[in-house]
């Protein structure tokens, strides 16, 4: 059988041929014995026969780093990485002693060109650094997770910094054990969507402190895929707690400004409610013999007490410091009870006109829609000096996709309100600034800048979308999209209240009215008396703790505020002394400034003003209850 030859010569020239790098020999003199086809084409002409720094590196002298000495000195091979200053590109280099005679020593160089290797190494050293940086000196939490299980597998320092743990007490312990209890439901929720590959917007939780308080942290949650070591959520949080506060502090202090604008209007409102009421005492003692006359006159004293009471209410809840309340509103209805509160607010020489379509709700806080709006009217206000007019229009619409994802909306259905002013426009220079911090076109000392960005953040806070449109010298519309809600099956807290009869069977209950001002006890003990109840009454609480000591009582309605002993105080007492006592508290201050409302089982509270139908429905909702 033939067997095959092969020919040593022709296989080198096929490696060669093919090979992807470099070849040369070079003798001890630096003399360029041989050079591959490729080499020869890098250097433009055929090296043999040339010095090796001339001809591959264009030096009139060798290299300061060339191996040639010491590889044919030391007799083995050297290899090493080196850029070449020709094409700034990176190389792997060999250099191994040969032997191309009998009396000839040589070196011989392979040169492979290893640039995208070693850019990958360099470029995942730098993202390495760059990440430990971050990891290190970000000023926000970075946490890793395991979806899995929920347990925390890396948290960097800003960890221990905010929350005060140490990283041995945060390792393996679950993510959810560092949240406020009430939080933790709607973490996991948060979690579980991530894991099904949502994308979640900023969320806001309140985390435990290792002191025992609480941090509000903003967190951005996502998942990563690392391959052959599976998913891992991050958490990237930022300590917004001081953020939080300053802006609360910014809120309230623009309602108070916005208050200081109403105070000429609300006199003016005042002013004509007290001289009604002069005249209608005096057509009282004029017509004191006049069932019918009296029984009139009567009716209207009581409407101008219900608008006087409407009045001070929507400025007590305009300008009183309250939380957060999120729930679903009546937009529809609540933009028609308010049109009279803000004609006073933009002035009588202004037109405000109202277009609201009916029934729309959204889920908001009052008191954010009221300084959203309130922005608008002012800056609206303060475009028209000489008057003009002002729209509110509410419509309801549905729209598209690509609409909704252009303005990274989640929703379909929108409410949409619209503020619109016939004053000289805006600027198109300005558009783009005008919803940033402390931008202003107002003079010195007529606005800080903040109103706009103050509507900008509430309304994104609300998944909302806000958008300006002007024309010089014909006007702007401020434009804001809100996600409708469903419709709330309960009553609508601005509901006009249902009467109740005073004319319903009462037991034999004894009721206490703790109140200092006369005015107002006097009225209170003889309507609870000629509905059948027992009245006693109390001008303080000392006075009041004397009367239950000796006599039997069912309900107290006692004031907030009084000499000698308050309220907060007298209920603190009953309540310990005499646990069956029901208790209504009233005060003309708003109810989240009640310091015991809510805290206390079997405490109610009414707001002042009142009327005396409204206190009996409440009287004997709990006295029911109780029996």
């Amino acid at each position: 059988m033939k067997q095959n030859t092969f020919n040593k010569s022709d296989i080198f020239q096929e490696i060669l041929k093919f090979f992807p790098g470099f070849i040369t020999i070079v003798d001890p003199s630096h003399k360029v014995l041989f050079s591959n086809k490729k080499l020869i084409k890098r250097t433009g002409y055929n090296p043999v026969g040339h010095l090796c720094y001339k001809a591959f590196h264009k030096l009139e002298s060798p290299c300061p780093d060339c191996p040639l000495e010491k590889v044919l000195k030391e007799n083995k091979a050297i290899s090493w990485e080196k850029m070449s200053p020709l094409d700034n590109r990176w190389y792997g280099v060999v250099s191994i002693p040969v032997s191309p005679s009998t009396h000839q020593k040589a070196m011989l160089t392979i040169v492979l060109d290893i640039h995208g290797k070693i850019a990958a190494q360099k470029e995942a050293e730098r993202n390495r650094r760059l990440f430990e940086a971050i990891w290190k000196k970000a000023p926000f939490i970075i946490t890793a997770i395991d979806p899995q299980t929920g347990e925390i597998i890396l948290a960097n320092e800003s960890f221990t910094k905010v929350l005060g743990y140490d990283l041995g007490e945060i390792i393996g312990r679950k993510v959810f054990d560092f949240i406020l209890p009430e939080e933790r439901k709607k973490a996991q929720e948060c979690c579980h969507r991530v894991c099904k590959g949502e994308e979640k917007d900023e969320i806001e939780f309140l985390w435990l402190t290792k002191s025992g308080n609480h941090k509000l942290l903003r967190s951005t949650c996502f998942l990563v895929d690392l391959a052959e070591a599976g998913n891992i959520i991050f958490n990237i949080a930022r300590d917004i707690t001081e953020e939080k506060k300053l802006s609360e502090q910014l809120i309230q202090a623009q309602k108070m400004e916005a208050v200081g604008r109403l105070a000429g209007g609300l006199a003016h409102d005042f002013n004509n409610l007290i001289t009604s009421l002069k005249n209608y005492v005096e057509l009282l003692a004029i017509n004191k013999n006049n069932p019918e006359k009296v029984e009139h006159i009567a009716e209207n004293i009581r409407l101008v007490l219900e608008r006087t009471g409407n009045i001070t209410q929507k400025l007590l809840t305009f300008s009183g410091k309250q939380p957060q309340k999120t729930s679903k509103l009546n937009l529809s209805q609540f933009l028609h009870e308010m049109q009279d509160f803000w004609q006073r607010l933009v002035g009588e020489n202004i037109e405000l006109e109202t277009d609201i379509a009916d029934d729309i709700w959204v889920k908001i806080d009052e008191t954010h829609l009221q300084q959203i709006i309130m922005n608008l009217l002012i800056n609206a206000k303060d475009v028209l000096p000489e008057g003009g007019k002002i729209q509110i229009t509410l419509e309801q619409k549905e729209f598209d996709s690509y609409f909704l994802n252009k303005l990274k909306l989640k929703g379909k259905t929108y409410a949409i309100l619209s503020i619109s002013d016939s004053g000289p426009g805006i600027p198109q220079k300005y558009l783009p600034y005008i919803f940033e911090p402390f931008f202003t076109t107002k003079p010195p000392g007529k606005g800080t800048g903040l109103g706009l960005a103050m509507v900008y953040s509430l309304v994104k806070q609300y998944q909302g979308h806000i958008s300006v449109y002007t024309e010089e010298g014909k006007g702007t519309t401020f434009r804001i999209l809100l996600p409708i809600a469903e419709k709330s099956t309960t009553q609508s807290p601005h509901t006009q209240e249902n009467r109740t009869s005073i004319k319903e069977k009462t037991k034999n209950w004894s009721i206490l009215v703790v109140e200092d001002d006369p005015l107002v006890k006097e009225p209170i003990i003889e309507l609870l008396k000629s509905t059948g109840y027992q009245a006693v009454a109390a001008q303080d609480g000392l006075e009041a703790l004397n009367i239950i000591l000796k006599t039997k009582i069912d309900l107290v309605i006692t004031d907030l505020i009084m000499p000698k002993m308050g309220g907060e105080a007298l209920v603190q007492k009953i309540k310990t002394s005499y646990p069956n006592i029901k208790i209504i508290l009233t005060s003309g201050y708003p109810e989240s400034s009640v310091p015991v409302n809510g805290k206390l089982q079997g405490i109610t509270f009414i707001s002042k003003p009142y009327s005396f139908s409204q206190l009996l429905r409440v009287i004997q909702e709990m006295l029911t209850e109780s029996h």
